[in-house]
């Protein structure tokens, strides 16, 4: 792989280096049981409390996919089920006190990342490629505009 490669699999290989050194960041906070795919979950959560659908569509998967991991992450003790209270049968997915802790500490490492990133290219060539990269993504998926 080289600068020569498929846009996509360079946007792949970043993407799993940065997933890698937030994993790095939480396992030095002891947090050793949070999964990337837990991750994506996490980030789903930043707009607040959600259905398991709301959650999926989020994250452009089934509710069946996601169901499995709330879950997961509910027994890990990182989310919690709270009636929705516009809706008695429904339950909205929300972060414990332990899940928001993790999320902030993943969300810091990806900061920390994005600023070494910065001053690695400089900071008008990051906004380039992050502009570039929106482009891309909303060019070929008309609903992430």
């Amino acid at each position: 792989m080289g600068p020569g490669s498929r846009i996509g699999a360079l946007a792949r290989r970043l993407a799993a280096l940065v997933t890698d050194r937030v994993q790095e960041g939480l396992a030095a906070e002891g947090i050793t049981d949070v999964r990337p795919v837990h991750l994506r979950v996490f980030v789903a959560l930043d707009q607040g409390p959600a259905r398991i659908t709301a959650i999926a569509e989020r994250l452009g998967a089934t509710k069946q996919t996601v169901g499995p991991l709330v879950d997961e992450l509910v027994r890990l003790g990182y989310l919690s089920r709270l009636p929705d209270p516009r809706d008695s049968r429904a339950k909205l997915v929300d972060f414990t006190p332990a899940g928001r802790a993790a999320a902030t500490t993943a969300q810091q490492c990806a900061e920390a990342i994005d600023r070494e990133l910065a001053e690695q290219v400089g900071l008008a060539r990051a906004q380039d490629c992050r502009a570039t990269l929106w482009s891309l993504i909303t060019g070929l998926d008309r609903s992430a505009g």
